[in-house]
C-alpha cells in the first residue's frame, strides 16, 4: 500500500494542536472575559482545537481501508497499551511521591485503590488520556467495522454520516428529544473514524477543492470562536459549557473536515520544490513520534509551568509556539534516547 503522505502531515498538525489547545485554554480561564488576552486566547483555542480529531480521522482513513482480521487486534492493543500503561504509572508515581495534587494516597490500601481508579479512568491523571481508551475501543470493533465498511455502498456511509452530524448538532444545541437517548451509536468519535475513511475515498468536486476546504475551515473556526464568545456574552463571564470535551461539536467537525480536504489536495511531492523530499522525510519521521509525544509531553510542559516560564501576560501567539517547540523537541529527544535502549524502546509508542 502506497504511503499517504498527507496523513503524516495531519498527525503532525494534530499533535501541535493537542498541545496548543490546552495552553490556549489557560488564557481563556485565567483572564477576564473580553479582555485583550482573553480574546487572543479564544482565537488561539479555536485555531488549535480538535487535534485529536485528526488522529481519529487518520486512523479511520488508514485502518478501514485494509484487511483487519481478528488476529491483528492483540498486536494493535499491545502497541497502544504497553507504552500507555508505562507512562500512566510514571505519572501516578510522580503524583504520589512528588506532586501530591491529584491523588489521595496515604497507605498501601489507598495506593492500590487509587492505582485501580487511575487504570479505570486515566483522565484522573490527564484529561488528554480520554483518547487512549477510545482508540482501544475502535481497535476492538475494527474487524467488524472493516467488514461493514467494505460491503456498504458509499450512499449508505453518507447516510450514516448525515445522521451522525444531525445528532451532533442536536446534542450541541441541547435539544431535549427522547429519541436521542437511543441514538448513542451516532454520537461521538465513531463518526470521525468513518469520516476520515470517507473523505479519503470520496472523489467529488468538493473533496478535490482546496477552496472549499478553506471555506469549511474558516466556517468551523468562526463557529468555535462564537462558541466561546456568545455564552460569555450571555453569562457575563467565561462560560465553557459549549466547548465539549471530546470535540463532539459542529465547529470542530467542520474545521477539521476543511483542513483534511485542504491537505488531501496538496501534492507534497512537489509542494516545496527541490526541498520537498527532505521536508516530507522529516515530516514522516516526526509523525512516527506523535503517539509517544502525546504520552510524555506533560513532562516538559509541567517543568515549564512549574518554573514559571509559561507567562500568561505574554500574547499566546508568541508564547504558545515557543512552548510547543520546546516541549516537542524535548519529548523527541527523550523518545529518541529511549528508543536506542532495548529495555525501554517498547515504551516509546514507536514502531521498532
Amino acid at each position: 500500500m502506497e504511503r499517504i503522505i498527507y496523513a503524516d502531515y495531519l498527525r503532525v498538525i494534530g499533535i501541535i494542536c493537542v498541545i496548543g489547545v490546552h495552553l490556549s485554554l489557560s488564557y481563556v480561564n485565567f483572564h477576564p472575559a473580553f479582555s485583550n488576552l482573553w480574546l487572543q486566547g479564544i482565537i488561539s483555542s479555536a485555531l488549535t482545537r480538535a487535534g485529536v480529531l485528526l488522529f481519529i480521522m487518520v486512523s479511520g482513513m488508514l485502518l478501514l481501508d485494509r484487511d483487519e482480521p481478528l488476529n491483528k487486534v492483540p498486536q494493535r492493543l499491545k502497541r497502544v497499551l504497553v507504552p500507555f500503561y508505562f507512562w500512566l504509572f510514571y505519572y501516578f508515581m510522580k503524583d504520589v511521591l512528588i506532586d501530591h495534587k491529584l491523588l489521595n494516597v496515604h497507605s498501601t490500601e489507598t495506593f492500590l485503590i487509587e492505582l485501580y481508579n487511575v487504570i479505570i479512568d486515566p483522565t484522573k491523571i490527564s484529561i488528554e488520556f480520554w483518547y487512549i481508551y477510545m482508540i482501544v475501543a475502535f481497535y476492538l470493533m475494527l474487524p467488524l467495522l472493516y467488514q461493514m465498511i467494505k460491503h456498504v455502498p458509499e450512499r449508505e456511509i453518507e447516510y450514516f454520516l448525515v445522521i451522525w452530524f444531525v445528532v451532533l448538532l442536536l446534542n450541541f444545541f441541547r435539544f431535549k428529544l427522547y429519541i436521542i437517548n437511543y441514538m448513542n451509536l451516532f454520537v461521538g468519535p465513531l463518526g470521525y473514524f468513518i469520516l476520515g475513511y470517507y473523505l479519503n475515498k470520496k472523489d467529488s468536486k468538493y473533496t478535490r477543492s482546496k477552496k472549499f476546504g478553506l471555506l469549511l475551515f474558516i466556517m468551523g473556526l468562526v463557529i468555535l470562536i462564537l462558541s466561546f464568545y456568545i455564552p460569555a456574552l450571555i453569562a457575563g463571564h467565561t462560560e465553557n459549557s459549549y466547548i465539549i470535551v471530546g470535540n463532539v461539536d459542529p465547529g470542530s467537525c467542520i474545521k477539521m473536515v476543511g483542513l483534511f480536504i485542504i491537505l488531501k489536495n496538496i501534492d507534497f511531492k512537489t509542494a516545496f520544490g527541490k526541498y520537498s523530499e527532505k521536508i516530507n522525510s522529516s515530516i514522516i519521521k516526526f509523525a512516527s513520534y506523535t503517539y509517544g509525544i502525546y504520552l510524555i509531553v506533560n513532562i516538559p510542559l509541567d517543568l515549564i509551568k512549574d518554573y514559571g516560564y509559561f507567562n500568561l501576560q505574554i500574547s499566546p501567539f508568541i508564547n504558545i509556539p515557543i512552548i510547543i517547540s520546546i516541549s516537542i523537541i524535548t519529548s523527541i529527544i527523550i523518545l529518541w534516547i529511549m528508543n536506542k535502549i532495548p529495555v525501554l524502546n517498547k515504551f516509546t509508542g514507536m514502531k521498532n
